[in-house]
């Protein structure tokens, strides 16, 4: 994580999660039919209301249905302040949004995907409030079916480190029921903490979260909403 000073990225009161501070790669961890990737996107879309860029790198959903998730949580986003990288390999139309949208063919084109966010940060950060860009990788363990897990951790350390450099916020989702432990372990030296997801015990919240690795956070199961 960087020194200096910038201000942490604040998620709102239906996210209990402190500000965390600029330069941070946390992962976003549940099962599938858990809510922890819907958690990631709105962690990442939320900035967009603070006048901050939102990157997405979507392996698992078409840019567009990427966009109406985000929208369905949080109708007052800005799309216009939002880069999405496709590399679903679905989009076959190649969907008019406002969202500036670049295409990867598959999943396994990492460094297809590496050079279309650099492109994609290089054309957010000077558009967007204090140059501050938040960026979601949704998901990891969607990317681990098609490429092995040295080179997995190596792009995800890359990433991060590209996240820290430039005082952005990275937020990577992962389903660790999918992975033994190793892999998890192997691909969690990449973050900086792990905010864990767990469906809701109450009936008006859409899951529960605690954080682990981060200072100041919230340690106990907390339930959070994704819209107000």
């Amino acid at each position: 994580m960087s020194d200096a000073g910038p201000a942490g990225y604040e998620f709102g009161d239906n996210i209990p999660v402190e500000p965390i501070e600029a330069g941070t790669t946390v992962f976003v961890a549940g099962p599938a039919l858990s809510p922890s990737e819907d958690l990631a996107r709105a962690m990442v879309a939320h900035g967009t209301g603070f006048g901050e860029g939102s990157l997405f790198i979507s392996t698992n959903m078409t840019c567009k249905k990427l966009l109406q998730s985000c929208q369905r949580n949080d109708p007052a986003i800005d799309p216009t302040q939002m880069g999405i990288i496709d590399c679903s390999g679905q989009d076959i139309g190649k969907a008019e949004l406002s969202a500036e949208v670049k295409y990867v063919s598959t999943q396994s084109d990492l460094t297809g995907i590496g050079m279309k966010f650099s492109a994609l940060y290089e054309s957010l950060y000077p558009a967007v409030a204090e140059g501050r860009v938040r960026t979601g990788l949704i998901s990891l363990s969607s990317l681990s079916m098609y490429v092995d897990l040295r080179t997995l951790f190596q792009f995800s350390q890359t990433l991060a480190g590209r996240i820290d450099s430039a005082d952005g916020l990275g937020v990577f989702a992962i389903d660790p029921t999918t992975h033994d432990t190793k892999t998890v372990n192997t691909l969690s030296q990449a973050a900086d903490g792990r905010i864990e997801v767990r469906d809701a015990e109450e009936s008006d919240a859409d899951g529960e979260l605690r954080i682990r690795g981060l200072t100041d956070q919230p340690d106990d199961w907390q339930p959070f909403r994704l819209s107000g």
